[in-house]
Parts: structure tokens; C-alpha cells; sequence
């Protein structure tokens, strides 16, 4: 094989590897729900509900696998007489379809403490796949583009079913009498969340945010995420040796 055909084939190698430029960060709002249990996993109902609502952004970066949202939820009245915050969810992929992440809760005098959660991010994997854009609306597990800017999901608007699993706290709802289900979530919290562990005054203690459940998640911007100076540079230096190879075998 001569040199021309050598420095085409490593450019044509390099140029099907897959490409960091096609890596996003992609900024959803979201909507979903949280369920808090005991560590006998009864439910703790806040005012009589199983099912606190929550709303907040979420940034996750599909090259790294991190994600992060400035959530900030304050149940007033809380638990036992005094309020309950939680805030600053912290993510990473861990699992083909696994998110393992942390939740930062305040209460009764004790800040910061870590609730572990795990989340079944199928729904969010596949619509991702798919491929996303600004726009774009997850709601349970239909992936749909609001094409009319309407926040409504109209006739014609629907892309693909992704697929996304059911929350564990939908189980725990069903056994334990509730009917008010939340159904399929992009990120449903799984039974393998920790919740507060032993550091903690109150291990064992879970709660469980499923992020689209019965709601969605609303894609605001999807910025590309550019390839390594490096790699451009090694690209670029494999295309002037083969024009430099041409040129020599003229």
C-alpha cells in the first residue's frame, strides 16, 4: 500500500471513530415528584399526600456523564413540626441505564446532609440517542418536539416512545394503598436508593425524586460539545501529510 492510500485510510479510520463532537450539554426544565419513607419504607405523607411536586432546571453532559441541578424544594410544615429542605442534586452515570446522584437536605438543624439516590435513566438515554433539540419535550415515556411552541403535546408532534421505566415509589404507593401514581419517568428513582446514610442523624430514611414522572422534562438548550483541540490537530496533521504525499508522488 502506498503512502496516499495509508494516510487515507487512517484519515478515513479517524473520521468513524465516534465523534466527541457530536458530545451535548443539555439544559432541561423539569417537573416530577418526591416521596419520602421511613426506614421501614412506609411513606411519610407531607399534609396528607404521598407525592410532593417539584420543579427545578437540570444540565447533563452526555461526553462526562455528569449532571447537576440547582433544585430547591422547602416543604413547609416538613416533617415532625419543622420544615425540610432539599437542594443542589448532584448526578453520574453509573450503569448503561443507571444515574447515581445526591441530594442535599436541611432539617431540624442538620444541613447538608447527602440522600442518595439512584435513578433508572432509560427514558433519558434513549431520547437522548434519538437526538435532542431545543424544544423538545419527555413526558413519561413519549419523546415529542412542540413544534408550535404551545407546552401543549398536539397531534403530529410526537417523535418516539422511549421507553422510560416506572418509579420504584409508584410500587411503594400500590402496596401501600395510594392511587394518586406518578407512571413512567425518564428518571425514576429505583429501589437501590440509600437515602440518608449513617453519618447522618437519621439513616435509612429514603426519598425518592422521579424527575418527568407524570410530567416532563422540557429540553431548553442543547449546546455541542466541540472536539479536543488534539484530536483537530491530529486530523489536520494526517490531511498535510497526505497532501505533502501526493505531492511527492507526482
Amino acid at each position: 500500500m502506498n503512502n496516499i492510500k495509508k494516510f487515507s485510510c487512517a484519515v478515513g479510520f479517524c473520521l468513524m471513530l465516534p465523534a466527541a463532537s457530536q458530545a451535548s450539554v443539555i439544559t432541561f426544565n423539569f417537573t416530577g415528584g418526591l416521596v419520602m419513607t421511613f426506614p421501614n419504607g412506609n411513606i411519610i405523607t407531607n399534609n396528607g399526600l404521598a407525592v410532593t411536586p417539584t420543579a427545578a432546571s437540570l444540565i447533563y453532559d452526555t461526553a462526562s456523564g455528569l449532571g447537576n441541578s440547582g433544585l430547591s424544594l422547602t416543604m413547609s410544615g416538613g416533617f415532625w413540626g419543622s420544615s425540610v429542605t432539599f437542594h443542589d442534586i448532584s448526578m453520574s452515570q453509573s450503569g448503561s441505564n443507571l444515574i447515581t446522584g445526591q441530594v442535599l437536605v436541611d432539617w431540624n438543624g442538620n444541613y447538608n446532609m447527602p440522600l442518595n439516590i439512584e435513578w433508572d435513566a432509560t427514558g433519558l438515554f434513549n431520547a437522548i440517542n434519538y437526538g435532542l433539540q431545543a424544544g423538545d419535550v419527555i413526558s413519561g415515556s413519549t419523546l415529542y418536539h412542540d413544534t408550535n411552541a404551545n407546552g401543549v403535546f398536539d397531534p403530529g408532534e410526537f417523535l418516539a416512545n422511549v421507553n422510560s421505566a416506572t418509579p420504584y415509589s409508584d410500587t411503594l404507593q400500590l402496596q401501600q394503598g395510594y392511587s394518586s401514581l406518578q407512571g413512567p419517568a425518564p428518571m425514576a428513582a429505583t429501589s437501590g436508593s440509600k437515602g440518608l446514610d449513617s453519618t447522618t442523624p437519621f439513616p435509612g430514611v429514603r426519598g425518592y425524586f422521579d424527575i418527568g414522572s407524570g410530567n416532563s422534562m422540557h429540553v431548553v438548550s442543547v449546546t455541542t460539545v466541540p472536539l479536543p483541540a488534539a484530536a483537530w490537530l491530529f486530523g489536520s496533521g494526517l490531511l498535510s501529510f497526505m497532501g505533502l504525499a501526493r505531492r511527492k508522488a507526482a
